[in-house]
């Protein structure tokens, strides 16, 4: 018998791992041949990233070494593989995976390198086992080496039926892996379909447009083992969740097994953006069993200029503010998110941009990622980066909310957007301050009240409230500008991919720069706000109302170590912003109000409120207190 091994390894998060699931599926697609079972057999599938030495002895006399390969582990998988190739020098050595250029450029930089896979496995692996060790030629989506050291590249072929595919769960194929793995936390992926009808030129999710499906027996039955398995977290794989009528049976039924048995506990999927009525009714399901963290209501750009450029187009701004009042209304969290540095973005279009969500109501979360140039997106072409004038810089990978590990055996890197012929260096460091800013104190909440105040009662903009917050900070003194400081030398000396932060009193692990900024506010909050009155008196609110606004605006950020706690107000501001938030308009009124507020868990330490409140409930708006948590006592004031 031939050993086939495979290797798809990720990083741990906090003690979590995912189950290898694009191994699983080929292997489980290749076993049920009877030809390939009588001359193969598939030990084991590396799926931790160990040191190379303790991956390599897991290795015993293989024929094929297959790697699944992305951004978080190309490096390591390159390493492995150069020393698979130096102890059994006969073994045949394959790359798939996102990271695996069409190009085929990786059989000239890496000598050994056998073959490439391009696009869905399943299909072409198994006709490489069988082709193998003979002619390749047949095989569909490979590239390989001739006898004459020629780089051939096979015919590429894209599969129109997959119902057959078999689940790699309900195949046995990571049986072994839990039962020799009890203490570890698996995550898990579900897949239901596969394709993408949009054309999105920074994307390459799907190998091909047409939408295909699994069986819906298939599925329900993956969903039972996730449940069986006890597996908590389940990442939805398919590229809009919600596009079809029939995944609001599928929600219906992951709801059915959380509450029949308590697994899986949370079902983190990417909607479809044009399903309104379709993802809104899933949402509200997944929401009322504390299944989901939220509504993806997503833009990545509002500039039409690079809208045009990505081929994407956006809800109208009309529709994803009556999006935004629906979901406020029913009390379901959304986030929106935004890509810096796509073509055609330009820094006034993308911090404006920002604040148009605002606008529209998006008050809950907003998130902003690196334009990445992933190697199989269009947008990764050469023609396209001298049309657009795109700077690329390779950066050391950062792995937001993983564990520190001071020496890393292999560097992973991630290949990223620092300007375009639209946004020079500078303005891309300055888009990502106004990011970090807006994201901390809006997102966040830290003044969240007071710019929807200023807005509507004053006519303040959001893009004025906050430059004019940005400007305050870099010329100001004091913790918050020293961090900034610290932001803006990372941006600046961007080669060294430092875009994290790290405080040990909030964990072990890396956080975005909004959220280390947060957290070191909320730690001594009384000292925050102080740097921040020179700030908000700028803004001549009538004292009355500034001193009742900013005990408001403090009463409403969950704080680390806080209980139950009464406020008094000469002013209903829990209602005006309650109004507002939900239907874009309200109108403060002077009323005596009591507000009460009963925080509904208590943290241990300030790594456990880390943990839960900025990374597991940032997303639903979890540093602010919830309705549920509020009692607010209105009566009107004797005229």
């Amino acid at each position: 018998m031939k050993n086939i091994y495979f290797v798809q390894v990720g990083f741990e998060f906090d003690g979590s791992v995912y189950l290898p699931c694009a191994a699983g599926a080929l292997i489980a697609y290749a076993k049920q041949f009877a030809d390939i079972t009588e001359n193969y057999a598939f030990p084991a599938i590396i799926f931790k990233r160990e040191k190379l030495q303790t991956a390599l002895d897991k290795i015993n006399d293989p024929f094929m070494v297959a790697f699944s390969s992305a951004v978080w582990n190309m490096e390591y998988n390159k390493a492995l593989a150069k020393l698979v190739k130096e102890k059994y020098p006969h073994c045949h050595i394959n790359f798939g995976g996102h990271n695996v250029s069409e190009e085929g450029g990786l059989l000239e930089s890496e000598p050994y390198i056998d073959s490439l896979m391009f696009g869905e496995g399943e299909q072409p692996f198994a006709a490489l086992l069988r082709a193998l060790p003979g002619d390749l030629s047949e095989v569909k989506n490979i590239a390989f080496r001739g006898t004459d050291g020629e780089i051939i590249q096979t015919p590429r072929e894209y599969y129109d039926d997959i119902a057959a595919y078999p689940s790699p769960y309900q195949s046995g194929i990571f049986d072994s892996i839990l039962a020799d793995n009890p203490d570890t936390d698996f995550l898990s992926v579900l897949e239901t379909n596969r394709g993408c009808p949009y054309s999105c030129a920074y994307c390459d999710w799907c190998a091909g447009k047409k939408m295909r499906f699994f069986p819906m027996q298939r599925v329900k039955a993956d969903i039972d083992w996730l449940a069986e398995h006890k597996i908590e977290y389940c990442f939805c794989a398919d590229s809009n969740f919600g596009m079809f009528t029939r995944d609001i049976e599928i929600a219906d039924y992951l709801i059915e097994s959380k509450k029949r048995c308590g697994y899986p506990q949370v079902f983190r999927p990417c909607y479809e953006k044009n399903s309104a009525e379709r993802v809104f009714r899933i949402c509200a399901a997944l929401n009322s069993v504390q299944m989901d963290k939220g509504a993806t209501l997503a833009y990545q750009t509002l500039s039409d200029t690079a809208l045009k450029n990505i081929g994407r187009q956006n809800l109208t701004m009309e529709h994803f503010s009556s999006l935004m009042q629906m979901y406020n209304g029913a009390g379901i969290p959304t986030y929106s998110e935004l890509i810096l540095g796509l073509p055609g973005e330009t820094k006034e279009s993308f911090c404006r941009g920002l604040c148009k969500l605002l606008e529209s109501g998006q008050h809950n979360s907003v998130s902003v990622y690196y334009c990445e140039m992933l190697p199989n997106s269009e947008l990764a072409a050469k023609k396209n980066i001298e049309k657009f004038g795109i700077e690329v810089i390779k950066v050391p990978f950062n792995h937001i909310h993983s564990a520190i590990k001071k020496e890393e055996e292999v560097q992973e890197y991630s290949y990223l957007v620092r300007s375009t012929a639209s946004m020079s260096r500078e303005d891309w460091v300055y888009s990502n301050l106004f990011s970090v800013c807006l994201q901390c104190f809006h997102s966040l909440g830290i003044l969240r009240y007071f710019a929807i105040y200023l807005n509507k009662i004053k006519q303040v903009s959001y893009f004025d409230f906050y430059e004019r917050l940005l400007h305050f900070i870099l010329n100001d003194e004091g913790k918050i500008h020293a961090l900034f400081e610290v932001f803006q030398n990372k941006y600046e000396n961007s080669l060294a991919g430092d875009w994290n932060y790290h405080n040990e009193a909030f964990g072990n692990i890396t956080w975005f720069f909004e959220e280390g900024l947060f957290l070191e506010m909320v730690a001594d909050l009384e000292s925050a706000y102080v740097q921040l009155l020179p700030f908000l008196e700028q803004f001549a609110i009538d004292k009355d109302i500034f001193e009742e606004l900013l005990r408001f605006q403090k009463a409403m950020i969950r704080k680390p170590f806080e209980g139950e706690e009464r406020y008094h107000f000469s002013f209903d501001f829990y209602a005006f912003f309650d109004s507002v938030i939900k239907t874009n308009a309200g109108k403060l009124e002077p009323v005596s109000t009591k507000l009460h507020i009963v925080p509904s868990k208590h943290f241990e330490s300030m790594e456990d409120y880390a943990k839960h409140t900025v990374w597991f409930g940032r997303r639903r708006g979890a540093t602010v207190y919830s309705s549920g948590e509020i009692t607010n006592h209105a009566q009107e004031v004797e005229k």
